[in-house]
């Protein structure tokens, strides 16, 4: 892709922190159905749950409010498959709350597991479709309607500028975990050389902790990155 500003969007990062986000799912079903989870992973993995969702909440407030907005100002024509990402999204929120709520309960008692194996289960149904249609469909959309400039503005005002450099490298890291060399690269590229030094090498101490407790000494530990591209190659 192209750094061009008036060249086309690059719209790779939405394949990467979608393969993320179906990567921990993953992570949880491994964990949730291999038996009763002990306290202090239940804890950490309710709390996980919460967080997850409340990262997808906000991946998602963004699209709606910012990027395809955009998209259906710039061209009229593609209001079908933007009314399905409306409608998509809209589909998946009941089934987040559930995790969340599930998730909550689950943190006050470890009879609530099924709750949560379900839960997650029922957001796949939903979530796994919607991701695999934006990226086959609307993100090739995105790039021949916006510009790298107008992209990168959206990504800047909707998912940096907001947050704290503390919750960025914590997200980071989470994003990468796992992830080949080529799209742990397009990641890491994102951030100039100073920044992106302390990122890597001195900020990345509370998720390697929040990873330990989540997936250590776990087939969960194992899961790649799942983009489009892993899960063709996984078969």
């Amino acid at each position: 892709m192209t750094t061009d500003p008036a060249g086309p969007a690059d719209t790779r990062m939405m394949g990467i922190v979608h393969g993320a986000l179906r990567r921990d799912l993953e992570r949880a079903r491994l964990v949730l159905e291999a038996g009763d989870v002990p306290d202090t992973r239940r804890a950490a993995l309710a709390e996980h749950l919460v967080w997850a969702m409340d990262f997808l909440h906000h991946h998602h407030q963004g699209e709606d409010t910012g990027l395809y907005p955009m998209i259906r100002r710039k061209d009229p024509s593609l209001a079908p498959v933007l009314d399905a990402m409306d409608e998509e999204h809209h589909a998946i929120t009941p089934a987040m709350d559930e995790v969340t709520a599930a998730a909550r309960a689950w943190a006050d008692d470890p009879g609530r597991q099924e709750r949560v194996a379900a839960a997650v289960a029922a957001l796949r149904t939903v979530l796994d479709p919607h991701l695999r249609h934006e990226e086959v469909e609307m993100m090739p959309l995105v790039e021949r309607t916006l510009t790298h400039h107008e992209h990168e503005d959206w990504e800047q005002t909707y998912n940096v500028k907001p947050k704290k450099t503390t919750q960025l490298a914590f997200e980071g890291h989470w994003i990468v975990d796992n992830a080949n060399p080529e799209d742990r690269s397009t990641v890491l590229h994102l951030v100039p050389p100073v920044p992106r030094f302390l990122l890597v090498n001195l900020m990345g101490r509370p998720y390697a902790q929040r990873r330990e407790a989540l997936w250590a000494g776990t087939p969960a530990a194992d899961v790649p990155l799942l983009t489009l591209a892993e899960l063709e190659r996984r078969g």
